[in-house]
């Protein structure tokens, strides 16, 4: 099984330019001094992904822009200054203001379209820590929790800077705060099988899905963490347009659905061999997809009632982690209907023959 990762991440190119009459000293009568600076945005090319007709979700375009200022790098770092800007505007020439000093930590939070989120009220200046930033969430009953925006949705993005304010020719990632799954399904004509039973795909769903995410997103976060509570989004079926504007198309025998989700990092069970196994040992509150459907004889009749579970992760086995700024393609071709797989719930019913997964990190 070919398991590929792709780095693709929006990424700004920060200069930090002295203006005219700057002195070296980090206070002014006893005040913090400020520093003009100034960032260049460049967001990189989106990869490997195909296309789809009717996305509406726009996923690396920045419109909005909160920039927090901590004065060192523990969770014990306060805020000592904050901006929301409204709109980022000229992305090669997008200038701010942040306190000069040592050792800071400066956050990019995109895409809120909150500007009271980090205001006085919410996050006051000198008292707000690093530790509170952290635990902030936002919260998500369906999959519409994970957009931002009304014309143009939009996903919520972070990236971090740490060192001296200013400091030329640095550069912050921006990631995205949340994951894509990918699923494509085929379920394949078994009727020249003695007693061949056909899989007939009747709806699909995401489940366990975290109801809260943090304004943190690091692709490569592998601390376990259990959601205080999970969500499962509506059942997907027919051919339709989902929440992200994208269109789906869930039919009986092929299919294709998207869903956008928050990070949900369950760990790895190094005993798991299969992907067969990983339904028994998967961890609580893990994310898996349900699909749904009858097993159907050779001749038309309906035998079996089929539930199938695909836990997600980041391989085919032991990994139940969903990791940010993440894509998860999955490829799944049905070969009839079998009793002993423990990925299917059958009531008197699919041996998934070939399981392919690609996870690419955007």
């Amino acid at each position: 099984m070919h398991l590929k990762f792709f780095f693709i991440a929006l990424y700004f190119a920060i200069v930090l330019m002295f203006f005219t009459g700057c002195e070296k000293e980090n206070l002014i009568d006893g005040n913090p001094k400020t520093v003009n600076t100034n960032f260049t945005f460049v967001p990189t090319e989106f990869g490997s992904i195909s296309t789809r007709a009717g996305v509406a979700v726009n996923e690396s375009v920045v419109m909005n822009l909160w920039i927090l200022q901590f004065d060192g790098t523990t969770d014990a770092s306060v805020l000592i200054r904050s901006e929301y800007k409204a709109s980022v505007g000229n992305l090669a020439d997008l200038q701010i203001v942040l306190n000069q000093g040592a050792n800071h930590r400066v956050l990019f939070i995109a895409n809120t379209f909150d500007s009271e989120l980090f205001n006085e009220a919410n996050a006051p200046l000198n008292t707000y820590t690093y530790l509170q930033f952290k635990q902030k969430t936002f919260s998500i009953s369906d999959e519409a929790g994970m957009f931002t925006g009304s014309t143009t949705k939009c996903l919520r993005m972070y990236g971090s800077y740490e060192g001296a304010v200013p400091n030329k020719n640095s550069s912050v990632l921006l990631y995205r705060i949340g994951a894509r799954v990918n699923l494509t399904y085929t379920s394949e004509d078994v009727s020249s099988v003695i007693d061949g039973v056909r899989f007939r795909i009747t709806s699909v769903q995401l489940k366990n899905v975290p109801s809260t995410s943090s304004y943190i997103s690091n692709p490569f976060n592998s601390v376990v963490f259990t959601p205080p509570a999970v969500v499962d989004y509506p059942v997907t079926t027919g051919s339709q347009t989902g929440a992200s504007g994208e269109a789906y198309s869930i039919g009986a025998y092929t299919g294709n659905v998207s869903y956008y989700m928050p990070e949900n990092i369950r760990g790895v069970i190094a005993t798991v061999g299969s992907q067969q196994q990983k339904p028994t040992y998967a961890p609580e509150k893990s994310t898996w997809i349900e699909i749904k459907g009858e097993g159907v004889s050779s001749d038309g009749r309906v035998n079996e009632n089929v539930t199938f579970k695909l836990y997600l992760g980041n391989n085919l086995t032991s990994s139940y982690n969903i990791n940010a700024n993440t894509q998860y393609n999955i490829t799944l071709k049905f070969k009839g209907v079998s009793l002993t797989d423990a990925r299917l719930e059958v009531i008197r019913l699919s041996d998934i023959e070939t399981f392919q997964e690609v996870v690419i990190t955007w």
